[in-house]
């Protein structure tokens, strides 16, 4: 952490804050926290997001981040958690429950960092279950560090003053990494919004005192590049949550005037891997990290931002010199007529049709592939847009058309989501 308590750190309700007041902050907060063992931090503020993670750090209390915002997700792990209180700017629409008002103190004066146990657990964030009911995953304020400082001298940034945007909530894993602990732990400064329209963003861009650095998905990029988009004071973007396609990549650097730079992680390994998606089909893991394989075709990794090795949930392909592909989740491979293919390659060609605003691909009861998109186009258009690009037995025999696509704000499809709109299917 800079310890030049001038150093701006933040941008809060338009005003800069340094260093030294963010401290002031924490510790005024701190003192304020009521006395619980875990604490449920919903602020959308991400300044104020920020300070309630670490001033419940500093008192000992486990920050909880919870997949998703609704209130009968965060019921439900409450039954979990005995003890555990809510954190937010605005009372819950649900009467009753235990919850702690966040406003920032806004002291001027300066501070020192509190005492933290760098090596005590301190948030507990869970997967996205777009795979099943999500999971805990413990870390520690050293591994974040750690992390933060990987990340940021592989990507180039150590060194550098610009405004760290992001369009994911604080709350995800990507969001965290980038947006709060990227700034904590460099010269990056916190932006403590997170427009969501095109519009927003253009805007944000185009008034902030610095150049920006924009964090964001493929589903925010593809909607940003259909508007008047930002190239003055956008100095680089950041893409994850969703594979980009090359196709999008070109059309960003087209459009934005920047080579969007992919990261690679999960919410149980943080991120430790990059690439130039325009340049570069292999992603190269940050230094200190390195993928091992065992002879079940298992992959772990190995990093010194990590206690012990981590399982990775995808297959990948190692190369000699470290670098390594990713092949998708074996839960991702379908087998049709003897080939096999994965859905999430199948994903990226229906969403690089023109035509095509959103859609993803399935398998029905009956063992064949159908699609849901959003779009104009007939269904024999859609076909014709993948074939040149898939194997025919997975060309989509049915092709439903929706009015939107219900994801999270990370681009995402929760498996209850996808359940549901599926049943509603004709």
């Amino acid at each position: 952490m800079d310890s030049n308590s001038a150093t701006p750190f933040a941008i809060y309700n338009g005003k800069i804050v340094s260093r030294g007041n963010l401290w002031s902050d924490v510790l005024a907060l701190a003192a304020q926290l009521p006395d619980r063992p875990y604490i449920f931090n919903l602020c959308e503020n991400r300044y104020l997001f920020c300070i309630c993670l670490l001033a419940a750090a500093a008192r000992g209390q486990i920050c909880l981040l919870p997949p998703a915002g609704q209130m009968a997700v965060i019921l439900e792990m409450l039954r979990d958690y005995p003890g555990a209180y809510i954190a937010r700017e605005h009372a819950p629409q649900q009467a009753g429950l235990d919850w702690f008002e966040v406003a920032a103190p806004n002291a001027n004066t300066t501070a020192s960092p509190p005492h933290f146990d760098w090596q005590r657990i301190a948030v507990i964030a869970f997967t996205s279950g777009s795979t099943g009911k999500p999971k805990p995953c413990p870390h520690s304020l050293n591994t974040f560090k750690t992390s933060a400082e990987m990340a940021v001298s592989s990507l180039g940034l150590a060194e550098q003053q610009l405004l760290m945007l992001s369009t994911t909530p604080p709350q995800h894993m990507y969001g965290l990494e980038t947006s709060v602990f990227w700034p904590l732990f460099s010269q990056l400064v916190l932006h403590d919004g997170r427009p969501f329209f095109a519009e927003d963003i253009r805007q944000t861009i185009k008034t902030a005192p610095w150049p920006t650095l924009l964090a964001s998905t493929p589903t925010h990029l593809r909607s940003l590049i259909k508007t008047d988009a930002p190239r003055d004071n956008l100095a680089g973007i950041i893409s994850a949550t969703d594979t980009l396609s090359e196709k999008l990549a070109g059309e960003t650097a087209a459009i934005l005037g920047q080579s969007p730079r992919e990261i690679y992680g999960s919410t149980e390994t943080l991120s430790f891997a990059s690439r130039e998606t325009l340049r570069k089909n292999l992603w190269r893991p940050y230094s200190g990290c390195r993928l091992i394989q065992d002879k079940s075709g298992q992959t772990r990794l190995e990093s010194k931002h990590l206690p012990k090795a981590v399982l990775l949930q995808d297959s990948v392909q190692i190369e000699a010199d470290g670098r390594f592909a990713v092949l998708g989740r074996d839960q991702d491979m379908v087998k049709i007529g003897g080939k096999r293919a994965s859905l999430t390659e199948l994903n990226r060609r229906l969403k690089d049709i023109d035509g095509v605003e959103d859609g993803f691909c399935f398998i029905q009861e009956n063992g064949r592939l159908a699609a849901v998109v959003v779009s104009q186009l007939s269904s024999q258009a859609i076909r014709l847009g993948l074939q040149p690009y898939v194997d025919e037995v997975f060309l989509p025999r049915k092709i439903h058309s929706v009015a939107v696509i219900p994801r999270n704000e990370t681009g995402k499809l929760a498996k209850t989501e996808l359940e549901k709109l599926l049943a509603e299917l004709v």
